[in-house]
């Protein structure tokens, strides 16, 4: 996981766009009706987010006399479409991922934009660009239209939860097997907050990080046998730890990522370095 500057578009400005570009001028005038309506939601979902609130941001089901289902239609019609009339804002919000590697996992290449509170629970935040977030297909899928009822069900967010990635909260076991294998959990520091405690134990639940991160670190171990062997037999158990310790500092700084807590897992446990990942398939 890591974070992203909030987009800098307004919901305004998305809105005028995307009912600039609707043919029908009944649905036309209604949507410019709703202007103000839409517009106030942004200023509320950003005072929301910013104090870890948005499970208490209310469900819709219409915006004066636009439905849901024209009010989704804005997203998929004009600003996901990929001939929509606001389509570069979408691909400047996708874009803006470093690299194209997903926030909400840090493994997959961003694909999507998922709506952080989905629209159809949400239909008045569907072409709001701060909950919209860049994805992977596997984090987009897995987590669906999962909606917070409570504080503890918010899922990491981008722009707005820095303060869950200041400690490391994501560990691993080692099962000798064989073959050994690494296990992924979330376990946050028991000083934090029990609300931040279960917020990222439902992240990593509902993004499917525990078979991401264990999938990735399993396969890293395959391809780790013949180095850690060639170190063995040049300086013994000391140079495999030496090794797993500099791969575990150079991750350092991505210290809630699966390559971090693998070779942090695997520096301290003396069976893996002293000859265990001999195990390894």
């Amino acid at each position: 996981m890591y974070t992203l500057e909030k987009p800098v578009f307004a919901v305004s400005d998305v809105l005028a766009i995307c009912t600039g570009a609707v043919e029908d001028a009944e649905l036309k005038a209604r949507l410019m009706a709703i202007e103000g309506n839409i517009s106030a939601v942004e200023p509320n979902y950003d005072l929301m987010a910013k104090n870890h609130e948005l499970h208490l941001l209310p469900r819709v089901e219409s915006v004066g006399s636009v439905s849901k289902d024209e009010l989704v239609s804005l997203y998929s019609d004009h600003l996901s479409a990929t001939k929509g009339a606001a389509r570069a804002i979408y691909d400047a919000i996708k874009n803006a991922a470093p690299g194209k590697l997903c926030p909400l996992c840090s493994i997959g290449a961003v694909a999507h934009l998922d709506h952080h509170l989905p629209k159809r629970k949400y239909p008045d935040l569907s072409v709001l660009p701060i909950n919209l977030v860049p994805s992977c297909h596997f984090c987009n899928d897995t987590k669906k239209a999962r909606f917070p009822k409570k504080v503890s069900e918010q899922t990491f967010h981008p722009y707005y939860d820095a303060h869950l990635l200041v400690d490391q909260w994501v560990t691993a076991t080692l099962d000798q097997g064989p073959p050994p294998v690494l296990v992924f959990v979330a376990n946050a520091p028991t000083t934090w907050l029990e609300s931040d405690r279960k917020r990222v134990a439902r992240h990593f639940t509902v993004c499917g990080l525990a078979t991401t991160f264990t999938v990735n670190a399993n396969n890293r171990l395959s391809s780790l046998k013949e180095r850690l062997i060639s170190l063995e037999n040049i300086g013994g158990s000391e140079q495999v730890r030496k090794y797993l310790a500099e791969e575990r500092d150079a991750y350092a700084k991505k210290r809630n990522s699966w390559e971090h807590v693998l070779y942090q897992t695997l520096e301290s446990d003396n069976w893996f370095v002293n000859g265990g990942f001999h195990d390894i398939p």
